[in-house]
């Protein structure tokens, strides 16, 4: 008798501990499909890394620039919460209702990512006598190299930091011709890399913190060559003001949205702010109510503690 209500109590036991492995398998079950769910492709879904076929498929599929702009404000553009810490340095402060601010750039500070105080290197392409974002980075004690073919200076330190060379960005070495005030002028351009080549013997062979590139739509000229030449991979953090016009089609700005996803996809520069330029709505007429220039910033993710 106490043999069978032992086994009975035995029977019973193993009934449960088999029914409670079940029911956690069908809660892990549960939660993978509602996770599955949960990066389906919403408007709050997964960054580009995580769903860049979806995107393409879906940028492929619309036909107006409103569409597509939508899709530079939206949360599939910038992961924010990828870096934890940014703050703005520069920046000049506007009394325009249309703008506020302009000339800010963000920073992220997190480990492997922020600049090292008094052993940063910067570079800073289209300055426009606009110095405040150089100066900030100075004062960190980053050693900031500044390039700006438009502006009639001869080269030159405007401090112990900050060096300062008429010379511009472009997708090859050589001269152009784009000075609106004297066409008769020449600029002389150098990619990036081959900016990096020129420097080194000064700045040493090292990665480059910050590059800033603020170039008046001219980023769609430089980005490709940037991207296929593999520079990138010295680059910690870039940041550009992008630019949309009335020129552009609708398949420009296409291409240029994927020139920018590329950047993440293939070398996996993760967008961890964006903020529209407010004086920028309706410059391109197809979208009326939408921005076209807008300020990006990007940190490299292999650099990334």
């Amino acid at each position: 008798m106490f043999f069978r209500v032992a086994s009975n109590i035995h029977n019973r036991h193993s009934v449960k501990t088999i029914a409670r492995f079940f029911l956690c398998l069908a809660v892990l079950s549960l939660s993978l499909t509602l996770l599955k769910l949960s990066n389906s492709g919403s408007e709050n879904g997964p960054k580009w890394g995580n769903s860049a076929d979806n995107d393409a498929m879906m940028l492929d599929s619309w036909s107006s620039a409103s569409q597509l702009l939508a899709f530079l404000e939206s949360s599939r553009m910038t992961n924010r919460s990828a870096c934890r810490v940014f703050y703005e340095f520069g920046g000049v402060v506007i009394n325009n209702s249309d703008r506020y601010k302009d000339g800010q750039k963000s920073v992220c500070l997190d480990q492997g990512l922020g600049p090292a105080i008094n052993n940063c290197l910067v570079y800073s392409f289209g300055i426009d006598n606009e110095w405040s974002f150089d100066d900030d980075m100075a004062k960190l004690g980053c050693d900031v190299y500044s390039f700006d073919p438009s502006m009639e200076e001869v080269d030159h330190n405007r401090s112990a930091r900050i060096h300062f060379y008429q010379m511009g960005l472009w997708n090859r070495d050589g001269y152009i011709y784009l000075d609106k005030k004297r066409p008769e002028v020449a600029w002389k351009v150098l990619t990036l890399e081959s900016f990096y080549n020129r420097f080194k013997s000064i700045h040493g062979e090292r990665e480059i913190d910050y590059v800033k590139i603020d170039i008046e739509g001219d980023e769609w000229t430089v980005l490709p060559q940037m991207i296929d030449s593999g520079i990138l991979g010295r680059v910690k953090q870039l940041a550009m003001e992008v630019h949309f016009d009335g020129d552009d089609s609708v398949d420009d700005i296409r291409q240029r949205i994927g020139l920018l996803r590329s950047l993440e996809i293939r070398h996996g520069m993760i967008p961890f702010d964006y903020k529209s330029n407010l004086n920028s709505k309706g410059f391109v007429p197809a979208a009326p109510k939408k921005y076209s220039c807008a300020e990006i910033a990007y940190f490299n993710s292999k650099f990334k503690m």
